[in-house]
């Protein structure tokens, strides 16, 4: 079978120079307890004290135009054994079940179901989780975790997230062209985060660096060499030619280029750029500068249309429409 191949667009310009308020009180139970003083074993005294237990509730925050977006979630992390039941977005959690966060099991817009590309997420204040569609669709989905329990929750204590359009989801207008894969064996799964046009050559040709994201977060520990979808970064290979294809390249045009022009290959050292929660950074590698610098073709105010073509094992392709767009300043 032909290998798969896809296709995104991008568009540059050149130049290219919470309050969040808690709601609701939880309630507060009380209880007797005797306490037997010895002695004689007659006298006993009353006391009270707050119960062992109150009820937090996990709230959506949306962003980017969502809308009846809604949520099922569960208990992660916690010590000993604890009722994970939620109702209506609410649980009750007993003060000693210490170290409980709130995680999102699924999430829903209308018909279409999210879940988490992470199956080992730590579900800390902080921490990004990406959410892919269900139907394979590349539409997805941002949770950051605004605030989660204590380790020791307090009695007003609610759980906050932000949920967003992700980033990596294709710009509308975008195309993903689909060729048949070789079994088992997938396409660079890319997008591009950011471009810097960086200089002009004596021929006019455009000079860019491209910053590309994996569209699943990339987290790798000491020694482990970094990968997009199991395909090592050091293994992908990359071209920028001018688009004489009408913006639609076939495979077969691919494969030509590829054997009879220069390309670029990732040093997973040199060109990794980390998974960074923060900025919304999945973790994936820019393209080369000084020297090996991408250059686009001469002439660059006659010739504003590029294509950024990814190779992976396979062979498989990925490849960006990269339309320059003049501005005055």
């Amino acid at each position: 079978m032909r290998p798969s191949f896809h296709k995104l667009s991008a568009f540059l310009g050149v130049p290219l120079i919470e309050l969040m308020v808690a709601c609701g009180v939880d309630p507060e139970a009380l209880k007797n307890k005797e306490i037997d003083e010895g002695g004689d074993g007659d006298e006993k005294e009353t006391d009270t004290k707050l119960a062992p237990e109150h009820t937090v509730k996990a709230i959506l925050k949306l962003e980017d135009g969502l809308s009846n977006v809604t949520g099922s979630f569960a208990l992660v992390n916690c010590t000993g054994q604890v009722d994970s039941t939620f109702h209506e977005n609410k649980i009750t959690i007993a003060d000693d079940a210490i170290g409980c966060r709130v995680a999102i099991a699924e999430l829903q817009i209308g018909d279409k179901v999210f879940h988490s590309s992470e199956t080992a997420a730590d579900w800390k204040t902080g921490d990004v989780l990406h959410f892919k569609a269900d139907d394979g669709s590349l539409e997805s989905l941002d949770v950051h975790v605004d605030h989660q329990l204590s380790s020791t929750p307090s009695l007003t204590e609610n759980v906050y997230f932000t949920v967003s359009r992700s980033d990596a989801a294709p710009t509308e207008g975008s195309k993903t062209l689909l060729a048949a894969g070789m079994e088992g064996q997938q396409a660079p799964s890319f997008r591009i985060r950011k471009t810097e046009f960086v200089g002009l050559t004596a021929m006019g040709a455009g000079q860019f660096v491209f910053h590309l994201d994996c569209l699943k977060a990339i987290k790798t520990a000491a020694g482990e060499s970094p990968a997009c979808n199991s395909i090592p970064l050091q293994s992908i290979q990359y071209m920028l030619v001018k688009d004489d294809y009408n913006s639609n390249l076939t495979f077969d045009q691919a494969e030509t280029l590829f054997a009879e022009r220069p390309f670029q290959s990732v040093d997973e050292k040199l060109d990794f750029e980390p998974f960074k929660a923060e900025r919304k950074q999945f973790g994936g590698f820019a393209t080369r500068s000084g020297d090996e610098v991408l250059e686009g073709p001469d002439q660059m105010h006659d010739n504003p249309n590029m294509l950024l073509i990814l190779r992976g094992p396979g062979p498989s392709y990925q490849y960006f429409n990269v339309d320059v767009v003049f501005t005055s300043n």
